[in-house]
């Protein structure tokens, strides 16, 4: 304890710990024992772990906001690092010798990194003392913002026997808590005496709810609230990149507000700009949910929701960024009604159909292995393939890997190279050129010359000279080393070691595509729940400051159980929202439908056209701009399925000849031969096998089991 409270004198001139922060010290350094930290961003978390003595490593999913922190550790003197996919060979080769010779304290990196095999022996080879968990809520399946590589994060703690891990997170609901708490698959902390907590209620924060019936409405009040927010910044959250764009412009030329969009599709400098200026004065920002992760600014004064929050994790952690220098601030919301298909499109968006897991299924499992062993898988090309989401095809794989143990990740290679002379000494890449190793040689037959880049692809270099492909990738960076040339990686692929036999025979794979299908179907019921949970909260009938409480499991957070200062304390009266989600669809909006679109081997697809919900099949059909797309997004979406359902099995689940109407190519012409729409036909299932790897035997399929 004595060693940390010196670290924090020394570093950050603290004299000592507060509150929480000194009992989370005193259960890791004192008691030797695991916790979790629930703690507002800017709270204070980060000064646990970085005060931390001997090695700690930090998982955090955000290598922007992990490069921040690196910077400002070592303008404090603090021997900290980032290990990341922007640093360049010679930097990742600093940071790799560092860490070898024990003068780093700190090492960031992001969960995907523990898939990399390099990474994980020699973090082996090094005593980690702390192993620190930064969005820990992103390790549990029920939680808004799981991410698949988390729930390998307790497998690796685990592994390289770390002291103590911290997990840390800003948000968690009573479920979330119990699965990072887990001894099994989470992190083994005792939830009585290992959970650390603030608390929810914030009371210098009003939170105000006014329904509006559309967007005009909601400028009426969101304008007037922005002039009045005193000498303090603000941030606008609205659901789409579009809308942050419109809504940033109506705020500055119909009401003079200065206001600036910031979403993920702006360009990287564009958005640290913005950043920078929003951090530097008291401007508005208009955002969606990509914005205020590791925003460090006390005086926001206002935080406003121009539409529904998708959770009340989501709302607790965006108003939680106002006021956090104690002062006044206004937490505003301005939903309506029609707010609610587009972020319910959402929720249904992650859930691909049975027909899309069981293609998939058949195309992976009877995939041939590489040379070491391995079976190698392109991500991009699968997701367009089987018509499933990218996100959700790395949670099928983790649910191959974790539940089933089938198959385990290991470091992915790059199936593309591009290379290009020096731009300060042109004349090295003569080396290149002149290079007659039979690497060099293969490579310079399969190349592709353009202007200026060469690009090579050594998945079929290798392939069609014979050579393995680490070969060509070792003569590709050896002429990178000898500084002949740039080089510039893509196509990543994902490999994966078979950890057991796999299912071979149809039954044994038809009954793992209905496990992982039904799994996902629970999950995705789970997030339309927790948005009308969001709907139910909007209609109050209590204080929002002790409801939002209570959500968290923190009844007894707010005195009374009323803050005085929300809408409905100062007002008493219960909101009465009802939100558009289940009304019928008539025969004729069916008929609409499948007039338009010939598909017919997956109703899945066609509920999720006519809800709205994208897909890359949808998006390779050019129907994600017809009058079809999302014409039933206000009706009850599993309705809607079964009549679809009801539709292709009357068709025998038979496609039309064409799938869709004719869309504009590249160049403005029509696609008149409907060859755009044929590319995006069901995928034929896969007939030959790989040889049997010790499966299942010719009397039936081996049953999988949990």
């Amino acid at each position: 304890m004595e060693v940390a409270c010196a670290q924090l004198k020394r570093y950050w001139g603290f004299p000592s710990f507060r509150g929480v922060q000194a009992e989370v010290i005193h259960r890791l350094v004192v008691e030797g024992q695991n916790a979790l930290c629930i703690m507002p961003t800017g709270g204070g978390k980060s000064l646990v772990f970085q005060c931390f003595d001997g090695l700690t490593l930090v998982i955090s999913p955000l290598i922007a906001l992990s490069k921040d922190q690196v910077d400002n550790l070592k303008k404090r003197g603090v021997p900290a690092a980032a290990l990341d996919s922007s640093l360049t060979t010679n930097e990742s080769a600093a940071v790799r010798k560092q860490l070898r010779e024990g003068t780093l304290k700190i090492l960031y990196v992001a969960p995907e990194r523990l898939n990399n095999e390099m990474f994980v022996s020699m973090i082996s080879e090094q005593k980690i003392s702390l192993l620190a968990v930064d969005e820990s809520h992103c390790v549990s399946e029920w939680g808004p913002s799981f991410r698949a590589e988390y729930l390998k994060v307790s497998r690796f703690a685990k592994e390289i026997a770390a002291e103590r891990v911290l997990c840390l997170t800003a948000t968690a609901t009573p479920s979330v808590v119990t699965d990072i708490c887990d001894s099994a698959n989470g992190f083994d902390i005792d939830r009585e005496k290992g959970v650390f907590s603030t608390g929810t209620f914030r009371p210098n924060l009003s939170i105000s709810i006014k329904p509006c019936a559309n967007f005009k409405a909601k400028f009426a009040i969101l304008a007037p609230a922005l002039k009045a927010r005193g000498n303090g910044a603000a941030i606008v959250y609205v659901t789409t990149q579009k809308q942050s764009e419109e809504v940033a412009q109506e705020l500055h030329d119909l009401h003079g507000i200065d206001a600036r969009p910031y979403h993920a599709g702006l360009k990287a400098d564009d958005r640290k700009a913005i950043q920078d200026w929003f951090i530097d004065g008291n401007g508005v920002v208009v955002a969606t949910i990509a914005f205020g992760m590791g925003i460090d600014k006390a005086d926001i004064r206002l935080v406003a929701h121009f539409q529904l929050p998708k959770t009340l994790e989501n709302y607790s952690q965006e108003i939680g960024r106002a006021g956090r220098d104690r002062l006044p601030s206004l937490c505003l919301m301005v939903p309506s009604a029609s707010d609610m298909p587009i972020l319910e499109s959402f929720a249904r968006a992650n859930t691909p159909s049975l027909r899309s897991i069981r293609v998939w299924l058949d195309a992976f499992l009877i995939s041939p292995l590489d040379d070491d062993g391995t079976i190698s898988a392109d991500h991009y090309k699968m997701s367009n393939e089987f018509d499933i989401g990218r996100n959700t095809l790395s949670l099928l794989f983790t649910i191959l890997e974790l539940q089933y143990r089938l198959i385990r990740a290991t470091t992915p290679f790059y199936s593309t190279y591009t290379i290009k002379p020096l731009e300060n000494n042109s004349s090295a890449f003569t080396n290149v050129l002149s290079d007659q190793s039979p690497e060099a040689a293969a490579i310079q037959r399969h190349w592709k010359q353009g202007r200026i880049w060469h690009t090579i692809d050594v998945v079929g270099t290798a392939e069609a000279e014979g050579i393995d492909r680490s070969r060509l990738v070792r003569q590709i960076s050896r002429w990178e080393m000898n500084g002949w040339c740039e080089v510039k990686v893509g196509g990543v692929r994902m490999r994966y070691k078979v950890e057991m036999p796999l299912p071979e025979l149809d039954e044994g794979i038809e009954e793992l595509a209905r496990a992982i299908f039904q799994q996902l179907h629970e999950r995705e019921e789970t997030d339309v729940k927790r948005l009308r949970n969001v709907a139910e909260f909007i209609k109050g009938g209590q204080c929002y400051a002790h409801l939002l409480a209570c959500y968290f499991g923190d009844d007894k957070a707010v005195p009374n159980q009323t803050c005085s200062i929300c809408s409905f304390c100062k007002t008493r009266q219960a909101i009465p929202f009802q939100p558009k989600y289940d009304s019928e669809f008539s025969e004729k909006q069916v008929r609409f439908v499948v007039g338009v679109c010939g598909v017919r081997d997956d109703p899945r697809f066609l509920a999720r056209l006519a809800f709205g919900v994208s897909s890359p099949r949808i998006t390779q059909l050019g129907l994600s701009k017809h009058d079809i797309f999302g014409c039933c997004e206000t009706v009850d979406f599993n309705k809607l399925l079964e009549r679809f359902e009801a539709e292709c099995k009357e068709q025998g689940y038979r496609n039309k000849a064409v799938l869709a109407p004719p869309k504009c190519g590249k160049e403005g012409e029509d696609d008149k031969d409907g060859s755009a729409a044929k590319k995006a036909a069901a995928p034929k299932k896969a007939s030959v096998k790989r040889p049997a790897s010790g499966g299942a035997k010719a009397g039936g399929a081996k049953k999988i089991k949990k």
